[in-house]
């Protein structure tokens, strides 16, 4: 479940980090300072080289973000947000390693503004690695045709790793009518890519799905009950080699009524495997759960209670969950774990819907921390 106060803030916070760190200025620049780009290291890095050593005496001590952007400020466009690394002074030099790698084929602006002196201005990038684009959208979570009223999250799966901007300016939504719905997803200025940047999270905004909360009373909630949506991601979005997307991808699907029910796991389905075999543990839910919480939120421990190593395979809308063990079965009594972070489409738990205050000291839904659902192998 998406809760603003708390993840949204450590996710920012997490994004950004800033770490300023300095050393000796030995090897000072006597003559004009110049900006280059490091491609030499694991990690490029855009260095200020033959840094006169009055400043970089100057400079020394600099720690906070924002004065380290106004003395060298990287960005993907001359009005655009600084981007976010470290910077190190040392042997006659000034190096800013960025927190996520340059993109291939992207052009980075770099304005040098030393203490007492004119700035100085570059245009700095590293070569794409193809001309020709060849990464695409292969597939959008949920895929069921029906979302709910309160839908929370969209997953994008991309086929080879994108580029480290982020992708909210490419997501687009437009109700049956042909408009564009307004702000449907939340303003964060954060990157939700998984680690490979192969998938990235859309939040739609939880004060305009949750009730209660101004912006629902403002502008309704960002889907509704009875229209239909198209998805529209643009092909101008980048990967990780600086080229865009193959071509545009659009994803229709219709809206039925909020659901504001917590998980009930006596609902589920379980059809046990045969012992002796590796024939897979299936269970079938009532309605779609979250994609990417499934993968994760989801296990088999065996009847001593250890974790039982094995694959997970996700069903056609979200609807199964189906687990094959890496050894046969045992004849015996086991437990599905069902996580407290397991959540269906609109964030509801186990034992606790999206719609109760997290605040509410008085509230006795209950959210236990791990649900144990029993079946047996014979």
């Amino acid at each position: 479940m998406f809760i603003l106060p708390s993840k949204s803030a450590v996710v920012v916070a997490a994004l950004f980090f800033f770490a300023a760190c300095s050393s000796s200025s030995t090897g000072a620049g006597t003559g004009q300072p110049r900006i280059v780009l490091n491609a030499d290291k694991p990690r490029p890095t855009i260095d200020v080289v033959d840094v006169p050593a009055s400043q970089l005496s100057a400079l020394q001590g600099t720690e906070s973000r924002e004065a380290w952007n106004a003395v060298l400020k990287i960005s993907v466009g001359p009005d655009q947000p600084a981007t976010i690394g470290t910077y190190q002074i040392g042997d006659g030099r000034i190096v800013f390693e960025p927190m996520f790698p340059l993109d291939h084929g992207r052009q980075y602006h770099v304005t040098y503004s030393p203490p007492g002196a004119a700035p100085i201005t570059s245009i700095v990038s590293l070569p794409a690695r193809n001309m020709t684009p060849a990464t695409m959208v292969t597939q959008v979570y949920p895929t069921s045709e029906v979302v709910p009223e309160n839908q929370l999250r969209l997953y994008i799966h991309f086929s080879a790793p994108m580029g480290s901007k982020g992708g909210l300016s490419y997501v687009h939504l437009f109700a049956d009518d042909g408009a564009e719905v307004v702000d449907p997803f939340l303003p964060l200025d954060a990157e939700f890519f998984n680690d490979d940047r192969t998938r990235y999270t859309v939040f739609f905004d939880p004060g305009r799905q949750k009730r209660g909360i101004a912006p629902i009373a403002d502008m309704g909630r960002s889907l509704t009950a009875g229209k239909s949506y198209t998805l529209v991601v643009d092909s101008e979005w980048r990967d990780g080699n600086g080229l865009p997307l193959t071509q545009q991808f659009k994803r229709t699907f219709k809206v039925g009524p909020p659901d504001e029910k917590p998980l009930d796991p006596k609902t589920w389905k379980v059809l046990a495997p045969a012992a002796g075999t590796t024939g897979p543990l299936a269970v079938a839910f009532p309605e779609p759960l979250d994609h990417g919480l499934l993968l994760r939120a989801l296990g088999v421990v065996s009847p001593e209670g250890k974790p039982l190593p094995g694959e997970v395979v996700i069903g056609e809308q979200e609807l199964t969950w189906s687990f094959t063990p890496k050894s046969p079965w045992a004849a015996g009594a086991y437990n599905i774990v069902a996580f407290a972070m397991l959540e269906d489409l609109a964030g509801n738990r186990i034992g606790r819907a999206f719609e109760v205050d997290q605040f509410d000291r008085t509230d006795k839904s209950g959210e236990p921390e791990k649900t144990f659902i029993a079946f047996v192998v014979r």
